[in-house]
């Protein structure tokens, strides 16, 4: 898990000047005093309006739909941003999107080995094929919607 945390550092870094994708500052560490143990927390960009999730639920009824439609546009500059730099997010939900002054902030590039606990079979092992492959080797959506027979 060591190596993948890692990484999870040197992306973040490295994304560290898209607009929509949250600013890393660096590492700190605190002491638990009961067992000296360390944690280490990463320093990052502060979002003042919390979750997209918890932004949505506050503020869904009094949001324009262009205020909506600019927030789906801002992910989805991230998102072309991260591809376009040949990652993919993995865990993409509200909750690893922060917002701050009404702009969409992409946190948390998706550690995730487990599946969400519930997901159907068929859908992990399709998320799984889908996933982890180059590109080129992915399954198209046909052979997709075959396997689902949609």
């Amino acid at each position: 898990m060591a190596k993948e945390i890692v990484n999870e550092i040197k992306l973040q870094h490295e994304m560290d000047f898209h607009e929509n994708i949250i600013r890393f500052y660096g590492i700190t560490t605190t002491e638990n005093q009961s067992d000296n143990s360390k944690k280490y927390l990463l320093v990052l960009e502060y979002a003042d309006s919390g979750t997209l999730r918890s932004y949505l639920n506050e503020r869904f009824e009094e949001l324009s739909w262009n205020d909506k439609l600019d927030l789906a546009f801002q992910l989805t500059n991230a998102i072309l941003y991260l591809h376009d730099q040949e990652i993919v997010h993995r865990d993409l939900n509200s909750n690893d999107i922060l917002v701050h002054k009404n702009t969409i902030k992409l946190s948390d590039f998706g550690l995730r080995e487990t599946p969400i606990p519930n997901t159907p079979d068929d859908y992990v092992m399709t998320y799984t094929d889908c996933w982890n492959d180059k590109p080129e080797n992915r399954p198209t959506i046909n052979q997709n919607l075959q396997f689902h027979q949609i």
